[in-house]
């Protein structure tokens, strides 16, 4: 597909700046609603939930054994917790 745009002689860009702009704006638009999904699911999610998800999505441990020993829980207590976080998470009101 070609840009409806001519490369700059000067750097070779075929962007305009409207359409850097536009995609800026997006991925802006996304962050913020992610922040805002965040900031519900503190007050929606119990104590325990939050732990669980913070850790398997922030801190990046994708095995829910590692994150039962953390918090002295037993995994299938952990696949509880994250199975209701993700239920509320799905039940909440968002458009990404």
């Amino acid at each position: 597909m070609e840009s409806h745009t001519k490369p700059c002689e000067m750097c070779g860009k075929s962007e305009s700046e409207y359409e850097r702009r536009r995609e800026r704006e997006k991925i802006n638009t996304i962050k913020i609603k992610a922040f805002v999904i965040g900031r519900r699911s503190v007050r929606k999610f119990s104590g325990r939930e939050n732990d669980v998800i913070d850790a398997f999505y922030d801190l990046g441990i994708n095995d829910l054994t590692t994150i039962a020993d953390h918090h002295n829980i037993s995994r299938s207590a952990c696949e509880v917790y994250y199975d209701r976080a993700m239920d509320k998470l799905m039940d909440m009101d968002f458009e990404i």
